[in-house]
Protein backbone atom coordinates (compact mmCIF):
# COMPACT_ATOMS: atom_id res chain seq x y z
CA UNK A 1 0.00 0.00 0.00
CA UNK A 2 2.93 2.71 -0.13
CA UNK A 3 2.51 2.84 -3.63
CA UNK A 4 -1.07 4.53 -3.49
CA UNK A 5 -0.04 7.87 -2.81
CA UNK A 6 -2.25 10.48 -3.30
CA UNK A 7 -0.42 11.59 -6.70
CA UNK A 8 -1.32 8.28 -7.77
CA UNK A 9 -4.62 8.32 -7.06
CA UNK A 10 -5.52 11.30 -8.87
CA UNK A 11 -3.68 9.75 -11.50
CA UNK A 12 -5.57 6.63 -11.82
CA UNK A 13 -9.14 8.97 -11.55
CA UNK A 14 -7.28 11.13 -14.11
CA UNK A 15 -7.08 7.97 -16.47
CA UNK A 16 -10.58 6.41 -16.01
CA UNK A 17 -11.95 10.07 -17.09
CA UNK A 18 -9.84 10.21 -19.96
CA UNK A 19 -10.79 6.59 -21.43
CA UNK A 20 -14.70 7.19 -19.93
CA UNK A 21 -14.40 10.25 -22.48
CA UNK A 22 -12.70 8.81 -25.30
CA UNK A 23 -15.21 5.86 -25.31
CA UNK A 24 -18.27 8.14 -25.06
CA UNK A 25 -16.53 10.31 -27.87
CA UNK A 26 -16.59 6.74 -30.20
CA UNK A 27 -20.04 5.90 -29.27
CA UNK A 28 -21.57 8.93 -29.91
CA UNK A 29 -19.29 8.97 -33.85
CA UNK A 30 -20.98 5.75 -34.08
CA UNK A 31 -24.66 6.69 -33.11
CA UNK A 32 -24.22 9.94 -35.55
CA UNK A 33 -22.61 8.16 -38.60
CA UNK A 34 -24.64 5.42 -38.90
CA UNK A 35 -27.08 4.87 -41.75
CA UNK A 36 -30.66 5.68 -40.64
CA UNK A 37 -33.33 3.44 -41.28
CA UNK A 38 -35.53 3.68 -43.58
CA UNK A 39 -38.78 6.33 -43.30
CA UNK A 40 -42.20 4.74 -43.09
CA UNK A 41 -44.91 6.40 -44.61
CA UNK A 42 -47.36 8.25 -42.62
CA UNK A 43 -50.92 7.58 -43.12
CA UNK A 44 -53.63 9.98 -42.57
CA UNK A 45 -56.14 8.40 -40.54
CA UNK A 46 -59.49 7.63 -41.81
CA UNK A 47 -62.31 10.02 -41.48
CA UNK A 48 -65.39 8.52 -39.97
CA UNK A 49 -68.43 9.99 -42.39
CA UNK A 50 -71.00 12.09 -40.30
CA UNK A 51 -74.43 11.88 -40.87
Amino acid sequence: MENLTPEFFDTIIVVVIIIGLALAAVRLYRDFTRPLPPERPVYPKEIEPHD
